[in-house]
């Protein structure tokens, strides 16, 4: 068994003690022999006779530190086992005590067992008494409130039929009210519709005149225009055939399509010979020298009727 440390310095100073007296011991020993020795000696010269040679004693030393080392360890096993019987003894009672402790603790532990089982028995006892009172109070609770729903119904099944009767008054007299409105509504609608439908007879009848005449205005402005472009169509012509000068090559019945560019004042920025054209390249560019010598066209009194591009025909018959 292995010794705790606080027990090492008790044990030196006993092995100490232990020594100390196995060391007086021999000591003692030693002297106690060296004295016995001259004590002989004394007690031997008391007898002593001179005419007889007595042979002197014969000591023998004896070497005391085995006895000592001897008695010393026999000591240290006595007091080696005196001290495991003492930690022998010490470990069975704490063993006992432990024991003991271990089963006061089971019965505490029992006894606390025991009284919870106890309380919660009581608990539960309570648990299930509170449980029938609430169920108890729940049921009665119940009751009531289905007898409160009871009356709310009721209570809400004629509020409702009141309602129900009194929406139907309400409905009838609406329909009794648009009834009265509606055909009143219609009566009026018949008057508007007699009166829009002669509106619009009135309405239909001043628009075919307004058409008839804006008819007459237009066919009138449109013989007038088109009067004033052929009037514009065959100034330009002119204009260009008075600055055509004819080539050798040119023969009686040219017939060609000119088609001239111009900006607002009758500027001429373009000219080409257009399609049909039976003259000759040189009688072609001769008449497009007659419109680049022409250089502006008529404008003026010819504002309604200018057109940006003119294709125009230069005759000539010979």
């Amino acid at each position: 068994m292995k010794v705790s440390a606080k027990n090492r310095p008790g044990r030196h100073r006993a092995n100490w003690r232990q020594t100390a007296r196995d060391t007086a011991f021999g000591v003692s020993f030693a002297l106690l022999v060296h004295a016995l020795g001259v004590g002989l000696l004394w007690l031997g010269s008391l007898n002593w006779e001179p005419r007889r040679e007595i042979a002197p004693p014969a000591f023998t030393l004896v070497d005391a530190a085995p006895f000592i080392e001897a008695r010393r360890r026999e000591q240290l096993a006595v007091e080696q086992q005196r001290e495991a019987d003492q930690r022998l003894e010490q470990v069975r009672r704490e063993e006992a005590r432990r024991q003991r402790e271990l089963e006061l603790q089971h019965q505490d532990e029992q006894q606390q067992q025991q009284a919870e089982r106890e309380r919660q028995n009581v608990l539960e006892q309570q648990r299930q008494q509170q449980l029938v009172r609430e169920r108890e109070q729940q049921q009665a609770l119940e009751a009531q409130q289905q007898r409160q729903v009871q009356r709310e119904l009721d209570q809400q099944r004629r509020t409702a039929e009141q309602q129900r009767l009194r929406e139907l008054e309400q409905l009838r007299q609406q329909r009794e009210q648009a009834s009265r409105e509606r055909e009143e509504q219609e009566r009026r609608l018949a008057e508007l519709a007699e009166q829009r439908q002669r509106q619009q007879q009135q309405h239909q009848a001043e628009q075919q005149a307004e058409r008839l005449r804006l008819a007459r205005e237009q066919a009138e402005a449109e013989q007038r225009e088109a009067g004033l472009r052929d009037e514009y169509v065959s100034t330009i012509a002119e204009l260009v055939a008075r600055n055509w000068i004819r080539p050798p090559t040119t023969h009686s019945g040219v017939r060609c399509a000119v088609r001239v560019v111009q900006i607002p004042g009758g500027e001429i920025i373009d000219q080409a010979i257009a399609s049909p054209c039976n003259a000759d390249e040189i009688t072609k560019r001769s008449i497009l020298s007659a419109v680049e010598r022409a250089g502006v066209l008529p404008y003026r009194g010819y504002e309604d009727v200018f057109e940006r591009e003119i294709v125009f025909n230069f005759r000539y018959d010979g």
